[in-house]
């Protein structure tokens, strides 16, 4: 550990306090677990550390937090993102303690809590971690006497004789003086046929002439040995055996071997289970997230003799796997992922070792490859396995599947590193056909750029960098301005500015879109209550909802607070859900829909025309409007494209709802609708989104005015 109190003694703070307990840490180096990151990888860590995750020096550096732990953690948040957001906020300069859940190298869970600090290494910012474990297995009882000295003889005599635990004593010439009825039922021997022989009859491997066992040789040397051995019953078959054996010198001059074993077949048996519950997955039986770190170790090291192969990592993820869960129940997912499992076998196992990460996640290692095109190819027939459909009684399941892939050694000669890297690259490959993706590392820049954003994210709302812009929604007949859509924008500095598509991915996919969606409605009724006011009592606002928040268990009541907050009448307001959120939970989005319409409340479905099916459950839904995709207007000019709005506009009337025109921008655009009936629209034609006050100025005072 030269290098690790090389390292600790070079680290710099310029925080007094941490200086206090560097210098302490500095003269104890050992005492408590500690280990130093740079980057997002530990870079060396003291024996206490590597001793709790039960891990070695060579494989612990180079590695990252999240590759000893799970891949959720207990508060639902993902270990990769989570440890990245708190090496960056320490790294920052800011001291972050946190409850986290690691894993250690056997796989057992260690509830630990964490402490960052930022110090300097060679004027360099790094991390130093420490660890504090948060169950009692450290904890030293107090050691109280035994008692065997008050106890007489005779007991103990008894006592040992019934032992369950097999006992025999032999003398300095290894010759065997005495045993006990346990030794007699485990190894079948009588007493008779044991007492004056040398124990060798008991041991499974032959002994050459003169030669010791290592119980043997052990005794003489240090008096005392312990450990697993291999013994053999009087028919020849063979146990292992937990021995502990103790030189005893009597009088002085007299010495006595007393050894003690017992036989732990069962626990042999349950210790294999265990390890292959350990190293495989359940559902499936292949190998586990572990269980793959092992293989590509193997492979990296044979890669080092013979450096001109090269190897692949493929990361699997099912494309719509989860409306498997939705509609048909976990259950029915689980046989889905056996099927998956069964093709992935059957179509590559001579080819590549496969194992399943968790959930719809799979990995496929391949060795031996001559060059990329090679890869290339394999990965193609992976991606031809999921062209038919998976089927169980009688219903048919059409899944795809995105595939990231890292080279080795190319990208990377750690197998921790390129399974973050492969990762990475599948979730590029699943948005951009046909799903199949060759890390590079511009994909990681892109990583990290993502997990900044969603760290400033998350402090936007506090900071009061979200604001709502307004756009209106006309009528195409009299022009007059009937409502008016909010959208969200992040005004990040006065130089940074996000529209809507560029981060509400990013709430949704952290969640924070409830809290800010949440707080968007309630802007926008406040708004649209001073308008109603002050210059239209008919106005309308219209609201955008995300699937997330028409799945949340309040939603309905927070559209009800809203309302009530802003004294805004419930006819007044328009949400507007988009059809993916319809396919989601289609039963529960239905329920919710009901909710919300008994309340007054107007909806419409947004961007209508880009979704599969909710064309057929129109008119189950109780839906005001629709609002035609923007993809539409760009297409009136052509014959085609007229026609396509002028079914989705008879499709409305049919169904006696209303029809928005998104995206208009031309006169001609909106000559052509207005053609085609009575309805709205809105675009560039008729405004910009626009802030409070001039989207008052122009569409409210003048024509208040007018």
């Amino acid at each position: 550990m030269i290098r690790w109190q090389h390292l600790l003694n070079k680290l710099s703070t310029d925080d007094p306090v941490l200086q206090e307990k560097l210098s302490l840490w500095q003269t104890h180096p050992d005492q408590t677990p500690l280990a130093i990151i740079q980057g997002f990888s530990f870079i060396s860590a003291n024996r206490a550390t590597l001793n709790y995750f039960g891990t070695h020096y060579d494989a612990f550096v180079n590695a990252t937090p999240y590759d000893f732990s799970p891949r959720i953690q207990s508060s639902g948040r993902n270990s990769v993102e989570f440890a990245r957001e708190m090496i960056l906020e320490a790294i920052a300069g800011n001291h972050v303690d946190f409850n986290w859940l690691h894993l250690s190298q056997q796989g057992n869970e260690l509830p630990t809590r964490i402490n960052l600090y930022r110090c300097y290494l060679q004027q360099q910012p790094v991390v130093l971690v420490e660890l504090q474990a948060l169950n009692r297995r450290n904890q030293v009882r107090e050691t109280i006497t035994d008692g065997f000295a008050h106890i007489p003889k005779e007991i103990l005599s008894t006592t040992l004789e019934e032992s369950a635990e097999a006992v025999y004593i032999t003398d300095d010439d290894n010759r065997i003086l005495a045993v006990n009825k346990a030794m007699c039922r485990i190894c079948g021997y009588s007493a008779e046929q044991l007492i004056s022989h040398t124990p060798s009859m008991l041991e499974a491997r032959n002994l050459t002439q003169g030669e010791e066992t290592d119980c043997q040789l052990a005794l003489k040397q240090r008096g005392s040995w312990q450990g697993e051995t291999l013994k053999k019953r009087s028919n020849g078959s063979t146990f292992p055996a937990w021995q502990s054996s103790r030189r005893i010198v009597v009088n002085g001059e007299t010495p006595y071997h007393v050894n003690i074993f017992s036989d732990i077949s069962t626990q042999k048996l349950l210790e294999n289970q265990l390890t292959t519950r350990a190293m495989y997955d359940t559902l499936t039986g292949l190998p586990n997230r572990f269980h793959l770190k092992q293989i590509l170790n193997g492979a990296l090291e044979k890669l080092q003799a013979d450096p001109n192969t090269l190897g692949a990592l493929m990361f699997l993820d099912l494309n719509g796997f989860k409306n498997i869960n939705d509609c048909f129940g976990h259950s029915m997912g689980d046989r889905v992922l056996q099927l998956v499992a069964a093709r992935l076998e059957a179509g590559c196992i001579e080819k590549a070792d496969i194992a399943r990460m968790g959930g719809d996640e799979f990995t496929l290692v391949l060795q031996d490859c001559s060059c990329k095109e090679e890869v290339q190819l394999f990965a193609e027939q992976i991606l031809s396995l999921f062209d038919s459909p998976f089927e169980i009684e009688g219903q048919k399941f059409f899944l795809g599947t995105s595939i990231g892939i890292a080279l080795f050694p190319t990208h990377s000669d750690q197998a921790a590193q390129l399974i973050s890297l492969a990762d990475t690259a599948m979730y590029c490959a699943k948005k951009s056909p046909p799903h199949l993706v060759f890390y590079n590392k511009s994909m990681s820049q892109a990583a990290e750029i993502k997990l900044k954003l969603i760290n400033s994210l998350r402090h936007a709302h506090s900071l009061k960098q979200f604001k709502l812009v307004y756009q209106a929604i006309v009528d195409l007949h009299t022009n007059q301005t009937m409502a008016a859509e909010a959208l969200l924008r992040w005004q990040k500095s006065p130089t940074e500015h996000y529209e809507a598509s560029e981060f509400v991915p990013l709430l949704e996919e952290t969640g924070l879109i409830v809290s800010i969606g949440q707080w968007v409605l309630e802007q926008a009724c406040q708004q649209a209550t001073l308008w109603r006011a002050k210059y239209q009592s008919d106005f309308k606002i219209s609201v955008n909802v995300s699937p997330l928040q028409l799945e949340h268990v309040d939603f309905v009541e927070q559209v009800i607070n809203a309302l009530e907050m802003a004294a805004l009448p419930a006819d007044a307001l328009i949400l507007e859900i988009t059809e993916s959120a319809l396919l989601r939970q289609p039963e529960q989005a239905r329920l919710t829909l009901n909710r919300i319409k008994s309340l007054g409340v107007s909806i419409a479905i947004d961007d209508f025309g880009t979704g599969l099916s909710s064309l057929s459950r129109l008119g189950t839904l109780p839906i005001d409007s629709v609002k035609i995709d923007a993809e539409f207007a760009l297409r009136l000019s052509d014959i085609s494209g007229q026609k396509l709005c002028y079914a989705i506009v008879q499709l409305a009337q049919a169904l006696d709802i209303h029809f928005v025109a998104e995206g208009i921008e031309t006169q001609e655009q909106k000559d052509i609708m207005t053609d085609m009936g009575q309805g709205f629209a809105q675009g560039f034609l008729f405004g910009y989104p626009s802030s409070v006050e001039h989207f008052t100025q122009a569409f409210l005072v003048e024509k208040h005015i007018a």
